[in-house]
């Protein structure tokens, strides 16, 4: 690690947004989660998809600074990533404007576009035909693959907008119509596209590109998942299909796409097991009522599988872990600057007393900010650390 290098991680932890590089470089205070985390990615190593996981957490615990340290780590292993946070103007109960929000948002390795366009335009029709995107089952409805098709004869402006339409920003028919016939010569086939049945199409074809552009596969982080709940009875109950589809919990998904949504423990004590509302009823007789059996069952099992053993649980931080890191962040603050930093963890942790993890690295900054500067803290009960 060099001078430069710890500058950047300094910096990154004032600023309170973790890079790649800083990840790298502090140690991980919940290895348990991102280890099991890691261990899914290595699926795709057998052309496996494996299930997704939910995280559960309270307010500020962490959950976003786990998300961040998994996006980093899939981009590691050669993934691309979208992630984003559900909020009134994001939901998920519209599975295709969830993936126009996503499809916007991907990052890939070492690069600092979003979005996959660039590495799109080193492709050849040919390599479209010969992948699995050509297969005639692959998807349930084969009117994004002919969008793509186009895509690879159109030039400019009309090149842009099917791009756009391959991102969730849909064309109108007729004019998906008319650039068909201006680069194919002949008139568009009728896919008769239906967006409540045809969403997955798009989504699929997108994770099929990704790994044809030559990446693993897409990892969707969600983060926010509690806000679902502020949704109406019959979005709720979409928005929790679609979830579970994402998830790979029912097993049907057959594109190498794999989700990692993080909730606070509130949607649980507000919405499942509240004394006025409880979804885990709730929903299941919904979906007996308005799609049948197999949906009411996919529900069912969608609960138990978001409490059961194979979620993740974000805990308190250890004390020898918080040490750990905090002995890290004097040697890089030391390194950084340029001078012989000390700064005795257990006793910082021990005056501040139980805080999120995110108030003993400010603390500690501080500490050695002024320590640095003036040869001693200004904090009260620290200038003896």
């Amino acid at each position: 690690m060099n001078n430069r290098e710890a500058i950047f991680v300094i910096e990154a932890l004032r600023s309170g947004i973790p890079t790649r590089l800083s990840t790298r470089l502090l140690p991980d205070i919940r290895e348990n989660l991102t280890s099991r985390i890691v261990g899914d990615l290595s699926a795709f190593d057998e052309r496996i998809i494996p299930e997704g996981r939910l995280i559960w957490g309270q307010y500020g615990q962490g959950k976003t600074h786990v998300l961040t340290t998994i996006e980093h780590q899939a981009l590691d292993h050669n993934f691309a990533v979208s992630r984003i946070s559900l909020s009134r103007e994001v939901s998920c109960h519209n599975l295709l404007n969830f993936y126009s929000q996503n499809a916007a948002r991907i990052r890939t390795p070492n690069s600092t576009l979003d979005g996959i366009q660039h590495h799109l335009n080193r492709l050849q029709p040919a390599d479209i035909s010969q992948s699995v995107i050509s297969e005639s089952e692959r998807y349930v409805n084969s009117l994004p693959r002919q969008v793509l098709e186009d895509y690879f004869f159109a030039e400019g402006e009309d090149k842009e907008r099917l791009y756009s339409d391959l991102t969730g920003t849909r064309l109108p028919v007729g004019e998906l119509g008319r650039i068909h016939r201006q680069v194919r010569g002949s008139a568009q086939p009728n896919f008769k596209f239906k967006v409540t049945e045809h969403a997955s199409a798009y989504w699929g074809l997108m994770a099929d590109l990704i790994q044809l552009c030559g990446f693993e596969g897409w990892v969707i982080l969600i983060d926010e998942v509690e806000l679902i709940g502020r949704l109406g009875k019959l979005s709720r109950l979409n928005a929790y299909r679609n979830l579970n589809w994402l998830l790979n919990w029912s097993s049907t998904m057959k594109y190498p796409i794999y989700t990692v949504a993080a909730a606070a423990t509130r949607l649980q004590d507000d919405l499942w097991y509240g004394k006025t509302n409880d979804d885990r009823s709730v929903m299941p007789d919904t979906a007996q009522l308005r799609l049948g059996d197999d949906a009411a069952r996919e529900m069912d099992r969608f609960f138990q599988r978001a409490i059961d053993g194979n979620t993740l649980k974000i805990l308190p931080a250890s004390e020898s872990s918080l040490i750990l890191l905090l002995d890290e962040i004097a040697q890089l603050h030391g390194a950084a600057y340029q001078w012989p930093a000390e700064l005795k963890g257990a006793e910082l942790i021990r005056y501040l007393g139980a805080q999120p993890v995110r108030t003993y690295i400010r603390a500690a900054l501080e500490y050695l900010d002024n320590m640095y500067l003036y040869g001693q803290s200004e904090l009260p009960g620290l200038v003896s650390l």
